[in-house]
């Protein structure tokens, strides 16, 4: 990773996990000028996964501030200090991660202007961390860029109005191009698939959750699965004794290219990933989101996507297949050519924003 040094720029923008690593790819590749700096606070420090997801999307950051944590008040503190080295005129952060909230609190601490970029998300479950984060980034921001009409909506019901945009979501750029290029890549596949892909404890580290789990993939037997393992998934089944059935294929964990290229052959796919939910309609892929909520309400209302809690669901999951088998998905929500507009409006701000503080 390039460590460049410390000098002044006008715009820091901040990454921290490998979900914002993908989707500001595009963004920071635009951005690539004299007076950009972009970040990397190091919360997902996996040195082989960390360099796997920058390389594979030929990406760069600037700075690896290394921090190896996600406690927020030491990545504030990090943050705090690289802003008044730099002493940018406006800092971006993405999304609803502790290093997008450290990072706005840290802007809030030196009067740094602040772009929140996936604002106005809501899942209306105060019992995730992430979504207690990305209110309070949004209450901390003075500019908010939505990647819908319907983020821009709950924004107005909670009486934030001033500079909220409509930018569309950057993950369709970044996955419109790079699923191209994972067609290329040769990796087998059986015939007629779906993909599941889960990673939240209350899936993953519940032993209920899992039995479930298992149970519900038996009730679509006829349908061939592959499953993208995490180690920390494979541990618990194996500890627990919980065998998955025969028609689930597991496999270790694949990078972004191959899983667009797994995303695009699927007939469905099953997750508790937001990044997956967005990825899926712009893919025009059926989506099963294995949770009692989502961020992704758009793809609800247009019905590319439905919720099916693993507890709290009587419904018979193959018929729950079955149904979204036969969703036909002909457009998504979150805009086209996203990048461009987002740097360009980014320029404009700028220009009204108080030049480099030598």
């Amino acid at each position: 990773m390039v460590q460049k040094s410390l000098k002044k720029c006008e715009i820091l923008t901040l990454a921290g996990t490998r979900p914002e690593v993908i989707k500001l790819s595009e963004f920071v590749r635009h951005l690539d000028y004299e007076n950009h700096i972009y970040a990397y606070t190091g919360q997902h420090y996996s040195e082989n996964m960390k360099d796997i997801f920058f390389n594979e999307l030929d990406s760069k950051a600037d700075l690896d501030l290394r921090c190896n944590t996600s406690d927020v008040e030491i990545l504030r503190q990090k943050i705090a200090d690289l802003i008044s080295a730099l002493r940018p005129s406006i800092m971006v952060v993405y999304g609803d991660t502790n290093s997008s909230l450290a990072g706005a609190l840290a802007a809030r601490d030196t009067k740094t202007r602040l772009i929140h970029i996936e604002a106005g998300l809501r899942s209306f479950d105060m019992r995730m961390p992430e979504e207690r984060n990305r209110i309070e980034i949004d209450q901390l921001s003075d500019y908010l860029f939505c990647p819908s009409t319907l983020s821009r909506e709950y924004l107005h019901f909670e009486g934030i109005e001033n500079n909220v945009f409509v930018t569309g979501n950057l993950i369709v750029d970044v996955c419109k191009k790079f699923a191209e290029m994972g067609l290329k890549e040769k990796v087998d596949f059986p015939d007629d698939f779906l993909l599941l892909t889960l990673h939240r404890a209350e899936n993953v580290d519940d032993i209920n959750s899992l039995k479930t789990l298992s149970t519900k993939l038996k009730e679509i037997s006829h349908h061939k699965i592959i499953f993208p393992i995490h180690p920390r998934t494979k541990k618990n089944l194996i500890q627990s004794n919980i065998q998955l059935p025969e028609n689930v294929t597991t496999i270790d964990p694949v990078g972004y290219l191959d899983f667009l290229s797994l995303l695009h052959k699927c007939k469905l796919v099953l997750t508790d990933s937001g990044g997956v939910q967005e990825e899926a309609v712009i893919l025009k892929k059926p989506c099963i989101t294995l949770r009692h909520t989502t961020e992704r309400w758009e793809t609800v209302l247009m019905r590319a996507n439905r919720l099916y809690p693993l507890f709290q669901n009587n419904e018979d999951f193959g018929s729950a297949v079955e149904s979204m088998l036969n969703i036909k998905i002909q457009s998504h929500p979150y805009g086209e050519d996203v990048t461009a507009k987002t740097v360009s409006l980014l320029k404009e701000i700028l220009l009204q924003s108080p030049k480099v503080r030598y």
